[in-house]
């Protein structure tokens, strides 16, 4: 009989025995299914990320009629559909081999969803799917005038060789006509446009009307640097005039406003957002052509743009011409009402308009960037939350933000401070709990001011009610529709929030009553009506399951004499047997609709007429504590209204039982369970007979708990010695004993156990003030039960799922989990060893995969709201050191359970995860990370190989999953290694250039300590190379002094790591797989911090065009020395000497004799400067402040400007004083300074041109450049010409 009350998916069958009496599982969680449609009866576009532009405009189309029923009249054989077609992948041929016009068929399928799929909001993910979109292309911010043109052009292409072919230009297409006239010969010459819409300025301009008359009745005066070339006057140039009108228009015109425009003084772009109106009924007749008979429009479509010039949002108004919707006229406000709404206070938080001045308060002292970021981040964040259906984690959302932004969080905050803060500051846009947040529902435009519409004309608005009754406008932001008037419309003719595109259409085109709605959905495909009334089906079901879900009630029964009272106030079950609910007992589902009396009417057919029912509710003992009885009410009142819907417990008194009326009922008296310990000095010798644990009514104050407590102790009242007694809160945990008590005050001896903040398991401590205790945890180790108390578990069988009825079982919070066990196992009849299943925490999904060790005791168990339910599943039970991991990879569909030690290697492991996914075991390109409950952070690969698990953090029941790519032990970092096998010079005889170096990699990678300097890199290297020092050399020269290391960019070396320099790759900040390359040297090599490694070119050949000779100069440079002219000169002189007399072979070479000119060369400008700071005549060279005249030596440091000497820098070395950099120039030189200049002025040209291209934008409003660093957008069309 009970089944009567439980929804229809397994009834409330109760946990005895019988057929009708069986357990029912409640559903965890149940995906929501999309919200139907709102009272507009009209559907939304869901945003994908940043697609608010293509969801107005999708929108705009689907409200055009003369675009909308041409589309639906094409039918599946022109859109080359195979018969019967339906969901299928429109990738696949059609009919005939065909190309199926798919763009088509996804406008087809997008707007018969929107018309009849009963949902708030459909996707246009089939339909950006169609325009070959990838997914971040989805997120991109977007032109909503540039994707106007794309679409149009998409779907022109797509209709070729149908009967719609020409639909884009039949409906939006028109055309202008140019005149100029020359005033000396006075002929007229004209040419012909056509447009799809014709762009207006808005920067200085009032309105539309006078932007159109400044294209089409102003004309424009060719004079000056501006005249015409007039073919009739021998193409000489000559003053003219020049005009334009409209000598065609379409029946649906689109105007959109250049609100973007660019600033040549500060070259930045702006939006404008000055006053600009724009007619609801417009006749063009003064900007045509005599010939154009149907000049009078009527405004049907606005685009709205909010936000900046960089990112934004849009949204449209849109009139709904054949009545599609039901539009219902939003609230007017009477005169009384604005006048009070007048006198509110300004500080008044109650209404939008006030949270938007609050916010603009809170920005007003924001830096101009720091707004601008703020929006940018408003706007991501809230396109991220309109996908959702509803909450989402902080976390998650968190998580998405940061893969649809390249930069992180902590790097972008500024003032908003951390993410949850930042959400919380907005709170006119999220809606934010302690791990959840969503978006403020609307139910009114975006940033309409409800005080702003009060203060509209009274009569104005009046008027407007009598003269455009039959105007139903519509209000669509993404998924929300909403009802507006020609008042909100005007609202946007100046606001932050302004037109950004007009859509207009020819008033001799309104529909006849004829074509209502019902009309307009007669048009649609039948295959579209099928698929469509199929999906209405599915959304009904799953609607009607979620509802059921949303209002189950899972409610316990327990039979009252289980119960013992104690203390007054709770219910304990009254042995220490486990025990098994009997018949009609137990957990059963309840609809929270239910009506109270009916309820309780089934419950007294089931368990008796007269019989009492109690909701309880479960203490953290698993004990119950009577909240109130279960009555029948004077009104329809449901469960949903009741306590039972918070505690989920019944206890049921049959007739003629009753529970005691001294019982304490109510949530007010609910017991707090306090650990006592006495601090009295012969406290060891009461200890037996005191009960250190209690059980407290929360409203008992803390001078009735003084007393109850000093009764227990003396066994008597004695007002005097209580005054003496003190009371505090326990730290048990605080070393320091004078800090861990909190002595209360006399003054809080009133407030109750609840004003003080008391909970369950707080240790409160009693002493007098004549007593003193040394250190109070040795006080509380005086009693052994301290801490010890009764608990109260419910145990599922989750092993046989037939025999489904739970137990329950009354023990100290001491008990071993496996004595739990093994009580379950005999209750349940099971015939299974102990060692074959384990024990899990039911109803705390957090911990629902972590299974418990059989050696822990129940209170180390964390349950969740005081359920003290447990489950008992198969698995092998898990000793004191084993742990419970679960392997996530892409080998295997389910997770892979792993029981191992806590003692193994994380190697180890890996072998028996390669074992049991039978993966090779020389396969190492996956590595381990942790999957944390919190997604705020990345994850971090598992990587102390040779630690134990433990010491990796890793504990019972942790998830792990496989991530592709090997990655470096703890601690290590590996190195990509590259040869260096030879320099080459382009062109071969510039041997003075940078070369690029041929190198080769390494098979394997250099695996090296963090802490290691780069000296170990180098001994490596020479072990790997099998490289011995020459027998020439001293003993103690080492291999890897033979070998010049390079750090590398873009595959080429470019500096080269001194050495002996102890900085370890730590300190270099090296991370794993850098390159790294080295070139084998002929000759031991040892570069101090600050020496230089020079490159000498010496000597041209006779025609003076190349340099003939290259070597290098080691110019060793120690602490606090200057890099001056004269040692560096000493230096190349003694090189020069030697290669002279080595290399050249000549005789009697010595430095003294020799007389030289240095220059230093710049490859990326080919330029030589000459090196000599004694020379007055060397003009590159600076010269003294203090003394521009000085011909003095200057005790320059070369390493400074100008010459910036570096390692592997080019010094030119030519026999001879007082050279010129023409000495040195080559004829390599000359052409490459030539390539820079017309490369320069390639870039001029083109800087040029730009700046003009925004000089005329700017005069026109706009500007070219690109709203943002965005991608281009595209819309790919097949081929359907043939």
């Amino acid at each position: 009989m009970i089944d009567n009350l439980s929804g229809d998916d397994g009834g409330g069958g109760g946990g005895g025995g019988g057929e009708s009496s069986q357990q029912v599982t409640t559903i965890k969680s149940m995906e929501k299914p999309p919200t139907p449609r709102n009272e507009t009866n009209l559907c939304g576009l869901q945003n994908q990320g940043a697609t608010c532009y293509l969801n107005v405009l999708i929108q705009t189309l689907l409200y055009t009629p003369e675009f909308r029923e041409p589309l639906f009249r094409l039918t599946s054989k022109d859109l080359n559909l195979p018969a019967n077609y339906s969901e299928q992948n429109l990738s696949s041929p059609g009919a005939n081999n065909l190309k199926v016009r798919k763009i088509i068929v996804e406008l087809q399928r997008l707007f018969a969803e929107m018309l009849l799929l009963n949902q708030q909001a459909c996707s246009s993910i089939r339909l950006t799917d169609s325009f070959g979109w990838q997914s971040n292309e989805a997120i991109d911010h977007q032109d909503v005038h540039e994707l106007n043109r794309l679409l149009f052009d998409a779907v022109q292409k797509s209709l070729q060789g149908t009967k719609q072919s020409n639909l884009i230009r039949s409906c939006y297409e028109g055309s202008t006509i140019n005149y100029t006239q020359c005033k000396k010969c006075e002929k007229i010459f004209k040419r012909s446009e056509d447009y799809q819409d014709l762009p207006l300025v808005v920067q200085d301009t009032p309105n539309l009307s006078t932007s159109l008359a400044n294209i089409f009745t102003i004309s424009e005066q060719l004079i000056g640097d501006n005249q015409y070339r007039c073919s009739s006057c021998s193409n000489n140039l000559c003053d003219a005039e020049k005009w334009a009108k409209i000598s065609k228009l379409p029946p649906i015109l689109t105007l959109p406003l250049q609100r973007f425009v660019y600033d040549i003084k500060t070259g930045n772009r702006q939006k404008k957002t000055t006053r600009y109106e724009f007619p609801f009924e417009i006749d063009l007749q003064e900007f045509c052509e005599e010939s154009v008979a149907e000049t009078n429009y009527e405004l049907f479509a606005v685009v709205i743009h909010k936000g900046t010039c960089y990112s934004g949002h849009y949204y449209g108004y849109i009139k709904d011409i054949d009545n599609i919707g039901t539009w219902v006229r939003p609230p007017s406000k009477s005169t009384s009402v604005k006048s009070s709404s007048k006198s509110k206070s300004p500080n008044t938080s109650s209404t939008p308009s006030n949270t938007t001045n609050d916010q603009t308060t809170r920005n007003s002292n924001e830096s101009a960037e720091t707004k601008e970021e703020t929006m940018k981040k408003l706007d991501l964040v809230k396109t991220l939350l309109l996908s959702c259906d509803d909450w989402v984690t902080i976390d998650y959302l968190l998580k998405t933000y940061r893969e649809n932004t390249t930069t992180s969080w902590s790097r972008t905050r500024g003032a908003n401070g951390t993410f949850n803060k930042f959400l919380r500051n907005h709170p006119e846009v999220f809606e934010v709990d302690d791990k959840r947040v969503r978006l403020v529902q609307q139910t009114y435009p975006m940033d309409i001011d409800d005080n702003d519409i009060n203060e509209m004309d009274y009569e104005s608005s009046q008027n407007d009610l009598l003269e455009n009754h039959d105007e139903h406008w519509f209000c669509f932001d993404d998924s929300i529709v909403s009802c507006v008037t020609r008042e909100y419309i005007k609202k946007h003719y100046e606001q932050n929030d302004c037109a950004y595109m007009l859509f207009y259409r020819q008033k001799n085109r309104n529909r006849s009553k004829a074509n209502t709605s019902h009309d307009t959905l007669n048009l649609i495909p039948q295959w579209l009506r099928d698929e469509i009334t199929e999906k209405n089906k599915i959304l009904e079901e799953k609607r009607e399951n979620y509802e059921k879900f949303q209002n189950q009630l899972s409610v316990t029964v327990y039979p009252s004499d289980w119960f013992e009272i104690v203390d007054g106030c709770r219910l304990n079950l009254n042995n220490n047997n486990q025990l098994l609910f009997p018949d009609h007992y137990g957990e059963h589902i309840f609809d929270k609709r239910t009506k109270i009396n009916e309820f309780i009417s089934k419950l007294e057919d089931l368990y008796g007429t007269g019989s009492h029912f109690y909701i309880a509710k479960k203490l953290r003992s698993g004990q119950l504590h009577i909240i109130s009885e279960l009555t029948c009410p004077s009104n329809d009142k449901t469960l949903d209204k009741t306590d039972l819907s918070t505690y989920h417990n019944i206890i049921v008194y049959k007739n003629p039982s009753l529970l005691p009326d001294t019982v304490l009922q109510g949530e007010e008296f609910e017991p707090i369970m306090l650990n006592i310990v006495y601090g009295f000095p012969d406290a060891s010798r009461h200890a037996s007979r005191l009960q250190p644990t209690k059980h407290i009514s929360k409203n008992t104050t803390l001078l009735e708990l003084k007393e109850i407590l000093c009764y227990d102790y003396f066994q008597n009242d004695n007002p005097q010695r209580l005054k003496q007694i003190r009371m505090g809160k326990l730290n048990l945990e605080e070393k320091n004993n004078r800090k861990s008590r909190r002595e209360y005050k006399p003054d809080e001896e009133k407030q109750t156990l609840e004003q003080l903040h008391l909970q369950d398991g707080d240790t409160l401590g009693i002493d007098d003030k004549n007593s003193f205790v040394p250190n109070w945890k040795d006080a509380s180790s005086n009693n052994t039960n301290l801490g010890k108390n009764q608990l109260s578990l419910t145990i599922k069988n989750c092993l046989d799922t037939a025999y489904t009825k739970p137990m329950t079982y009354s023990c100290l919070n001491t008990t071993l989990i496996g004595e739990v066990k093994l009580m379950a196992i005999q209750a349940f009849g099971i015939l299974l060893e102990a060692d074959m299943c384990r024990l899990y925490v039911d109803d705390n999904p957090d911990l629902a995969h972590i299974p418990l060790y059989d050696h822990q005791s129940v209170d180390t168990i964390n349950f969740k709201d005081n359920n003290t339910n447990l489950c008992l599943k198969f698995g092998h039970a898990l000793k004191e050191n084993d742990l419970l991991l679960y392997i996530l990879s892409d080998r295997e569909p389910c997770s892979l359970e792993l029981v191992v030690d806590q003692n193994i290697t994380l190697t180890e492991l890996w072998l028996q995860i390669k074992h049991e996914l039978k993966m090779d075991y020389n396969d190492n390109e996956y590595h381990l990370c942790e999957v944390t409950s919190s997604l705020a952070d990345d994850e971090q690969p598992l990587n102390d190989f040779d630690q134990t698990l433990s010491a990796n953090s890793l504990t019972n029941g942790a998830q792990l999953t496989m991530r592709p790519g090997s990655v470096a032990p703890k601690n290590h970092v590996r190195l990509k290694i590259f040869r260096i096998l030879d320099k080459i010079y382009e062109p071969m005889e510039a041997i003075h250039t940078d070369p690029k170096y041929n190198t080769i990699e390494f098979g394997e990678y250099f695996e090296l300590p963090i802490i290691s300097p780069f000296n170990v890199l180098r001994e490596r290297i020479a072990q790997y190379i099998e490289f011995r020092v020459p027998s020439n050399y001293a003993r103690d020269v080492k291999p890897s002094e033979f070998i010049r290391l390079f750090d590398m960019e873009n595959n080429q070396p470019v500096s080269i790591i001194h050495e002996p320099i102890l900085t370890t790759l730590k300190q270099a900040k090296v991370q794993d797989l850098d390159s790294y390359a080295f070139e084998l040297l002929s000759y031991p090599e040892s570069l101090a911090k600050r020496d230089l490694l020079l490159n000498i070119v010496y000597n041209k050949d006779d025609d003076g065009n190349y340099f003939q000779h290259q070597f290098e100069v080691h110019w060793p440079l120690k602490e606090n020395i200057i890099a001056k002219y004269e040692y560096l000169e000493q230096h190349v002189l003694t090189r020069v000497a030697s290669y002279m007399t080595n290399n050249l072979h000549f005789q009697k070479v010595t430095k003294e004799k020799l007389k030289i000119t240095l220059a230093r060369y710049f490859p990326d400008r080919a330029e030589w400067i000459i090196i000599d700071p004694r020379s007055s005549s060397n003009t590159s060279q600076p010269t003294n402040k203090k003394n521009k005249t000085s011909n003095t030596p200057t005790k320059s440091n070369l390493k400074l400007e100008p010459y910036k000497l570096t390692d592997l820098t080019v010094i030119g070395v030519l026999e001879g004083e007082q050279l010129t950099v023409e000495d040195f120039d080559t004829k390599y030189d000359k052409k490459r300074r030539r390539e820079i200049q017309q490369e320069k002025e390639q870039n001029r040209l083109s800087r040029d041109k730009n700046r003009t291209d925004n000089d005329h934008n700017k005069k026109n409003g706009s500007s070219g450049r690109r709203k943002s660093p965005q991608n281009t957008m595209r819309i790919d069309v097949d081929d359907f010409d043939n």
